[in-house]
């Protein structure tokens, strides 16, 4: 096995593991939430980067249903993290880099996009 299945294994163990510790908010609190929710952001855009002959796929064959489908879950799961991203640097309260907005708004497209 060559380095780059290897380094793909190892993120997406790495997200999967950050994946349930985000959702153990109660337990971590949120300044652990936050680091997290940033390490699960910067994990799935390694995750894309080294998955990115899918994108350049993406227009080339025939679409069956399972392709579609395939392709539908994707998309909506790429929306779904980036709001959580956006979102969640809005809200952030500690980590250094967060974004000004509107906490209101950004708070629900945080749960709506975690749900």
């Amino acid at each position: 096995m060559t380095n780059k299945p290897k380094i793909k294994i190892a993120v997406d163990l790495v997200m999967t593991i950050t994946l349930l510790l985000l959702m153990l908010f109660q337990i971590t609190g949120q300044q652990v939430h936050e680091y997290l929710g940033i390490m699960m952001l910067c994990l799935f855009l390694e995750h894309n980067f080294l998955n990115r002959k899918w994108y350049r796929h993406l227009f080339k064959g025939k679409y069956k249903f399972y392709r579609l489908v395939q392709t539908i879950l994707n998309i909506c799961i790429l929306i779904t993290m980036l709001g959580l991203g956006y979102s969640g640097m809005v809200m952030a309260q500690y980590v250094p880099f967060s974004i000004s907005g509107l906490i209101s708004l950004a708070r629900r497209l945080h749960l709506a996009c975690s749900y």
